[in-house]
């Protein structure tokens, strides 16, 4: 059994992430993702942190209308993703408008400029939530807060063959409510901004750790189709998929936006400086 199909499609589906940034405990994922990509120039991932950092900052200050949460890639090319949750496209819309407010615009375009010398390119995907390829996502939010790494799986499906991953997703889905597994998963589809059959799974841990239990997961889920089922699994698998990609990104709070209820599960994490101001218990 090759790479792919023990770990990447067990282990991804096993456990992905769902960005939720609001107050209250939603229903699920946010049905829209949009994705801001950046490849970052060598030697410069310090000074382009603190250029985010600025980012993070003014947009708080500025009550831009979304959260995010900014990463660094640990393996792969140095990249920087930030993940931004909607409801809708409309709300995407209503992002945007921020930054065409008079008000707002000469402070944007100077962090734009600044940023901008510090990136070889840059790339924006929106995402739309696949609750049909999904397993248990609710049951993700409490620990989004708590991670530390993201492990992000990049599927691309040959064309035309969308729906047979979603079948393949579908099979993987059973067989872990078979093997009873408690990882849940989110995963979203790339509807604009790259090529038809684009699917994205995010692994969120709070620890490297979650990536050890990887293949005992994915075995465990493949005893639970039988043999023949299986050597069928493997088989769509070998059909459908042209290419996966995995890269291992370190969330950095200091690039993210998130609100102050999602903060204050982990403040010292979230807002370490806001932590360390609290005065000390007396003696």
């Amino acid at each position: 059994m090759n790479h792919f199909t023990r770990y990447s499609i067990a282990s991804g589906l096993l456990c992905a992430a769902s960005f939720i940034l609001s107050a209250q405990p939603p229903a699920g994922p946010p049905k829209v993702l949009r994705i801001y990509r950046e490849d970052i120039k060598e030697g410069k991932a310090g000074a382009h942190e603190k250029v985010e950092a600025r980012w993070a900052q003014t947009m708080a200050r500025l009550k831009y209308p979304a959260n995010s949460i900014g990463m660094t890639s640990l393996t792969g090319t140095g990249q920087a993703w930030f993940l931004e949750g909607h409801e809708s496209f409309a709300s995407i819309g209503d992002a945007e408008a921020f930054f065409g407010k008079p008000a707002n615009k000469p402070v944007i375009d100077a962090l734009e400029a600044s940023d901008s010398e510090l990136r070889s390119g840059s790339r924006q995907w929106i995402a739309v939530f696949r609750n049909d390829m999904s397993y248990r996502p609710q049951q993700l939010i409490q620990g989004i807060p708590k991670a530390r790494y993201m492990n992000v799986l990049i599927f691309r499906i040959h064309q035309g063959r969308d729906q047979e991953f979603v079948d393949v997703a579908k099979t993987v889905i059973a067989a872990m409510e078979k093997s009873n597994s408690d990882q849940p998963a989110a995963v979203y589809q790339i509807v604009s901004g790259a090529p038809n059959g684009m699917f994205l799974i995010f692994e969120p841990c709070a620890s490297l750790k979650a990536l050890d239990e990887g293949p005992a997961r994915a075995e465990a889920m493949m005893n639970a189709m039988g043999d023949s089922g299986a050597k069928k699994f493997l088989k769509s698998v070998g059909e459908t998929v042209a290419s996966e990609e995995s890269v291992i990104f370190t969330i950095n709070p200091r690039m993210s936006y998130v609100s102050k209820e999602f903060a204050a599960v982990d403040p010292d994490f979230w807002t370490p400086k806001a932590a360390a101001a609290k005065p000390p218990a007396t003696k």
